[in-house]
């Protein structure tokens, strides 16, 4: 997918934008070269790291994000202007004035705003993306839910990437800002760090103290594997933090009982680890509930919560779980880029999904990464 989009970025820009600008050929061939890097960045750095989160100094990982934000927000104002275009076409094509004509014979003024544009957004993006997120609130309603359950607070933490992007300062603010909300329980979906145990012993050391009576609890992520998840297990588990591989839990709350759940990610194939298994996982946990169903109602059945990384994975369980929390997409980034991004996750981006018998939160995440 992302060598996809960056080859989509790359010659969408190049055709539609700087093989028509009236510039000198040498201009046109270095804002080629600036293009292409930009949007490439991730790609090569794999290309030339290994890696495609690399240690590099935090100015210059920023640094080189700032050509990939003016790329992105460039392709994706120049995708809406195409689109304008296109209605504008239609209306003149129908004989409703000449509104294309007009913008057609502004197109170079146009480009040349759009990348004014997309640079003073850039500036402005980028001090938000590398801020520490609040601690946002939503209220979840749970059909049947028993009345010792009610109240339940869970805080969700979701792709920090922990890095030379986001290190130690900021993850303790954040984990401040976490325990302040006093939750009852505390969740991590996966993406918690880029790089091995050695290199960022010291970035994720804060996450120690995280507290809450039920317990900091989480699955693996994409990244995990990236960064070696066998060897980071051991270090989470000092951490306080008890990774759900394929497993569950049964909690208490109140005195009444829930049983919380976890998923490996897909990405685990590709380094000869253990997949999710969603029926397996389920089938263990449906075995200490009573007539193995699976929400709680008046009866008393247990409440099941499942931790899953990747979103797609509710449509498999959509109905026998009470609440699925995923990360993953980021919120798609971008509004426009966002479609491709639900493409590829099922149409789960951001927001809840589902009813009120079985649902799924997609949370847009704590971190970015590269």
């Amino acid at each position: 997918m992302l060598t996809i989009f960056s080859l989509f970025l790359t010659l969408y820009i190049l055709v539609r934008v700087l093989w028509r600008a009236r510039l000198s050929l040498p201009l046109r061939l270095s804002l080629a070269v600036l293009t292409t890097a930009g949007a490439c960045k991730l790609l090569l750095l794999r290309l030339f790291f290994g890696a495609y989160a690399p240690e590099m100094p935090r100015w210059l990982q920023v640094g080189t994000g700032i050509p990939l934000g003016i790329v992105l927000l460039f392709a994706a104002l120049s995708l809406g202007r195409d689109a304008l275009l296109c209605v504008c076409w239609l209306l003149e094509r129908g004989g409703a004035g000449r509104c294309w004509s007009r913008l057609r014979a502004r197109d170079g003024r146009i480009s040349l705003g759009l990348a004014i544009l997309a640079l003073g957004l850039t500036l402005i993006a980028v001090p938000e993306a590398l801020r520490i997120p609040e601690v946002r609130e939503r209220e979840i309603a749970v059909e049947g839910l028993p009345p010792e359950l009610d109240g339940l607070r869970l805080a969700q933490m979701t792709d920090l990437h922990i890095s030379t992007t986001f290190p130690q300062a900021w993850v303790r603010e954040l984990v401040s800002r976490v325990n302040a909300a006093r939750p009852d329980i505390i969740l991590l979906t996966g993406d918690i760090m880029d790089g091995s145990p050695a290199q960022r012993a010291a970035d994720v050391a804060p996450l120690a103290d995280l507290h809450a009576p039920l317990g900091v609890w989480g699955c693996p992520g994409n990244h995990e594997y990236y960064s070696d998840y066998p060897a980071w297990r051991p270090v989470l588990r000092r951490l306080g933090i008890r990774m759900l591989d394929n497993e569950h839990a049964l909690l208490r709350h109140r005195g009444r009982p829930f049983l919380l759940l976890g998923v490996t990610d897909p990405a685990s194939s590709r380094f000869g680890l253990p997949g999710p298994d969603l029926e397996g996982t389920l089938r263990k946990a449906l075995s200490v509930q009573p007539d193995g169903k699976a929400h709680g109602d008046a009866s008393g059945l247990v409440p099941m919560l499942l931790l899953a990384h990747r979103p797609a994975l509710f449509s498999a369980i959509r109905g026998r779980v009470t609440l699925q929390l995923s990360g993953h997409t980021h919120g798609g980034m971008l509004l426009g880029p966002d479609l491709l991004v639900a493409a590829f996750n099922d149409g789960y981006v951001r927001g809840a999904y589902g009813d009120a018998r079985s649902r799924l939160v997609v949370s847009p995440g704590c971190g970015l990464w590269g």
